[in-house]
């Protein structure tokens, strides 16, 4: 099975478009963050692919199309699965990520995957190239995520499946919302100018707008599973404090004031400890609730 090409010097550019700012965002940003927390949020994204996955059925042989694939574990996953005889491609808008997931694939041995640097809604994937196609909490931070899925149905063979997790609403997720709800006592709401890395993780929240998404994106037989599980936030409570403070919706708040946000950590942080204290486990570890949508559908047959 042939994989496609993983040289680094034909994926140095994400072009510009509809994302550009998001992207920007990304790789300017949030990276650092990403990197150090990298065992919480890819250890919880692996909580729902756990729940999410196994309902997608991928066997030896196919080809599958992991989008927003992050630091590429999850694509390596579907490596496995799909066995020699198949293949398995990342893409993804940011730089740092895709350069780890290159290198971790080559430790790994892993010759039957491959890692795209690219922004899907722009992305040049052959027509029916791919099995199957996941995204673990990716499409809700494009601009139009149907230009996405229309992208993603295109590479789809006729039939092929489809397999998102977007986050439910902030509300439904104490992992997110209990740092934020503190933030926001101090500080105010970002507003329109502030930078951001996409629409949002809850902007895929509501049931039936999904539905309609991927009904205008072109896919048929479209369902939307609730998945809720308790998540990791913190190996110990000072690295659950640093985490909120610094990724997810409370982390947005506090770097958006800028020096207003800087004045306020130290209050911040204080009501964050009390807060979190309250969901530590004997071994010092902090679990907070979590909700998510998988969201299953497949192209038309021909």
């Amino acid at each position: 099975m042939t994989v496609a090409n993983t040289s680094k010097d034909a994926f140095d550019a994400v072009p510009a478009g509809p994302n550009a700012e998001y992207v920007e965002c990304w790789n300017d940003v949030l990276t650092p963050k990403w990197v150090r927390f990298r065992h919480l949020l890819s250890g919880n994204g692996q909580v729902h692919s756990d729940l999410a996955y196994p309902s997608l059925d991928v066997r030896a042989g196919q080809r599958a199309l992991d989008v927003a694939c992050g630091f590429g574990e999850n694509t390596l996953e579907l490596a496995e699965r799909v066995g020699k005889s198949g293949s398995a491609l990342g893409i993804d808008c940011t730089r740092a990520f895709v350069e780890i997931a290159r290198r971790e694939a080559r430790v790994a041995g892993a010759h039957n995957v491959a890692y795209q640097l690219g922004d899907i809604e722009r992305a040049e994937l052959a027509p029916h190239s791919f099995d199957v196609a996941v995204s673990r909490f990716g499409i809700m931070y494009c601009a139009s995520p149907v230009r996405a899925l229309r992208a993603i149905g295109r590479a789809l063979v006729p039939g092929g499946r489809l397999g998102l997790i977007a986050w439910r609403r902030i509300a439904d997720n104490q992992c997110w919302e209990l740092a934020e709800r503190i933030a926001l006592r101090h500080l105010p709401r970002p507003g329109a100018e502030a930078q951001t890395c996409g629409p949002g993780p809850f902007s895929m929240a509501d049931r039936e707008t999904n539905l309609r998404i991927l009904a205008a994106a072109g896919f048929e037989h479209a369902s939307a599973t609730r998945l809720d599980a308790e998540l990791c936030v913190g190996r110990t409570l000072e690295e659950a404090i640093e985490y909120q403070m610094m990724v997810g919706p409370a982390g947005y708040v506090i770097r958006e004031a800028g020096e207003r946000g800087a004045r306020a950590l130290p209050r911040i942080r204080g009501e964050l400890e009390q807060a979190l204290r309250a969901h530590q486990r004997s071994d010092g570890s902090v679990w907070l609730g979590s909700s998510t949508w998988f969201l299953h559908a497949r192209t038309p047959r021909a």
